[in-house]
């Protein structure tokens, strides 16, 4: 029996030994191997490692990293949003509606100064007929009473707007007698009947015509309405000439300033 316990605690001392020897020649937890390698004592016993092992930072690939635009440290979700709503980058397609909108305006703009434009010309030509229809009528007393009375109601038509009435009076009444005082003025007042229905070639001969009577009062008037009808013809040359013309050899008429503006316009 004592024989038995003695060989026990042989045994159980010898265990005890080995496994101090094992850990004092392996430096706490290893031994070499004969490839020169360490074993660790944890792996022989089927356990595993609860240290663990921090990769140390490459400094290279920390460089590399950041000349790609990519931080070590991962972004936290909250500070990606805040940067994503802090910055509101023009879209392209917001900057192609600003670009369309800049050139509706630009079109409108456009727009109205052609609307201007054809205003001012409108109202050059209804001051032109008030100033014609203010000048002196001439030496009426020479003519019939009836011619006087035809040929105001022919200018009455003209002022009412009814230019094709207007203008077959005053035919009739030149066909009626040529040589009266009032002529000339008839004459004139067909040029305008045509200026106004925008017969401008037609206008211009009949403007011509004015030049024909003698001592005439309206061949002023007449020489200012083909510059006029040379202009709504495009023909600025032809309409300067004519502006010039009034202004050399009619330096008395009341028409000078508006044919100098008519000039400054060409």
């Amino acid at each position: 029996m004592n024989t038995k316990l003695d060989t026990c605690k042989l045994s159980i001392f010898t265990c005890i030994m080995v496994s101090a020897v094992l850990l004092l020649s392996g430096c706490g937890s290893s031994r070499q191997t004969a490839e020169g390698g360490d074993v660790n004592i944890d792996d022989l016993l089927g356990e595993e490692s609860t240290s663990t092992t921090t990769p140390e930072q490459n400094p290279e690939e920390d460089e590399v990293l950041r000349l790609l635009g990519i931080t070590p440290q991962e972004t936290p979700p909250e500070q990606v949003a805040a940067t994503t709503e802090d910055s509101e980058p023009v879209v392209p397609s917001e900057v192609n509606k600003l670009q369309d909108e800049l050139m509706e305006k630009d079109q409108e703009i456009s727009t109205l100064r052609s609307e201007i434009t054809q205003k001012e010309s409108k109202i050059s030509d209804l001051q032109s007929q008030v100033e014609s229809s203010k000048r002196r009528p001439g030496n009426s007393a020479d003519a019939p009473s009836d011619f006087k009375s035809r040929y105001q109601s022919a200018l009455n038509q003209f002022n009412s707007r009814n230019y094709q009435g207007a203008l077959t009076s005053f035919m009739q009444l030149i066909a009626s007698d040529p040589n009266t005082s009032l002529s000339d003025n008839c004459q004139y007042w067909i040029g305008e009947s045509y200026y106004a229905m925008s017969n401008y070639n037609q206008a211009i001969a009949e403007f011509e015509k004015v030049f024909s009577f003698p001592n005439s009062n309206k061949t002023d008037d007449a020489q200012l309405k083909l510059g006029l009808c040379y202009m709504k013809l495009g023909d600025k040359q032809q309409a300067r000439a004519e502006f010039d013309r009034l202004i050399s050899n009619y330096p008395k008429s009341e028409y000078i300033s508006l044919a100098q503006r008519y000039i400054a316009r060409l």
